[in-house]
């Protein structure tokens, strides 16, 4: 941090289990952080404003502390966002925050200058500047945690598409063939390969006696599962949860063939909480996966790595970001067509 900078920044990470909040430094380095349970127990909307604000205080108490001004916020949300507005349109994991104005509350709060974003953009757009992906040009990134997320940086830029939602392989179709329109279509990468479908079939083992690790740690209930708990009961030496794991890990890794033959890019990123949790193991079994199905030409040219900046790629990504949409000229993301 340079000491006549006097600057600090704020990224905020609105996930679909937790929340977390960081305040940085210039170097972006983290000074404090805050965190909680996205999903209050009761009161929606004005309860989690609450927590947020709370949280908030607590960052620019830490930052006059240190003699530091808060001047940019940066947020990265799950769902679908209005980057214009600062904003929540729709988040189907998060409902109560459905038309929820960041901008609005963070401004008034900080009197600082806020943009919202993605959570996964953002995230991706951290490993881009500062984290595992500073060297590549084009650039998926995957993010496994509560649901699975995507996020394209192309040509040296984050790539938001038609409406703002490029890289959502959450929905992507699993099986297309002989899909009627009356099914509901539940073989998509949700519903396979996110910490959510893959706790509630550990919960079934753990049911069935079959992970007694994973039972002693977190029960039957699959909304107790967590990543962690995952990945001790593997290391507890729950086989069958680690064949689950693999199993989903390879469905990804085939998925994300598809998408490196069809954008040739030169890495992948992958990060949330799974991935966190079982690094190793979620790397390896993805890059087999995209080595045994991707063609030759592509598949030589594209490296699998673990995001770098951890559980701070969301804060840090949407501070960064947030930090150079007001200070690029042109800024990173143009949103004039969206």
């Amino acid at each position: 941090m340079r000491k006549n900078g006097k600057r600090a920044f704020i990224g905020i990470d609105i996930g679909g289990t937790k929340s977390l909040f960081a305040l940085f430094d210039e170097s972006f380095e983290v000074l404090a952080e805050q965190k909680f349970r996205t999903h209050p127990e009761k009161g929606g909307a004005r309860a989690f404003n609450r927590k947020m604000s709370a949280s908030v205080k607590h960052l620019l108490t830490e930052a006059r502390a240190r003699g530091l001004k808060v001047k940019v916020v940066g947020v990265g949300c799950a769902g679908d966002i209005d980057m214009k507005a600062g904003a929540v349109r729709v988040s189907p994991n998060l409902p109560f925050l459905d038309g929820y104005s960041f901008r609005t509350k963070l401004e008034r709060l900080t009197g600082a200058k806020v943009f919202v974003g993605h959570d996964v953009q953002t995230a991706l757009y951290g490993e881009f500047r500062l984290g595992a992906a500073k060297k590549a040009r084009n650039v998926i990134g995957i993010w496994i945690g509560t649901g699975v997320g995507g996020a394209l940086i192309l040509d040296g830029r984050l790539y938001l598409g038609a409406s703002g939602v490029a890289g959502d392989i959450g929905n992507y179709l699993l099986h297309a063939v002989d899909v009627s329109q009356e099914i509901p279509r539940k073989e998509v990468v949700d519903s396979v390969v996110s910490r959510t479908a893959i706790s509630a079939e550990a919960a079934a083992l753990a049911l069935k006696r079959q992970a007694p690790a994973l039972r002693k740690l977190a029960g039957t209930d699959v909304t107790d599962i967590k990543s962690g708990d995952l990945a001790e009961a593997i290391r507890r030496g729950d086989k069958p949860v680690e064949r689950l794991i693999r199993s989903r890990a390879r469905v990804m890794g085939a998925v994300i063939s598809n998408l490196v033959d069809f954008l040739n890019p030169d890495m992948i990123v992958l990060g949330g909480g799974l991935v966190e949790s079982l690094p190793s193991l979620m790397r390896r079994e993805v890059k087999k996966a995209v080595e045994a199905h991707t063609a030759p030409k592509p598949g030589r040219h594209v490296t699998v790595k673990v995001a770098k900046l951890h559980c701070h790629a969301v804060t840090t990504g949407a501070a960064k970001l947030a930090l150079d949409m007001f200070n690029e000229t042109p800024p990173p993301v143009d949103l004039s067509r969206l």
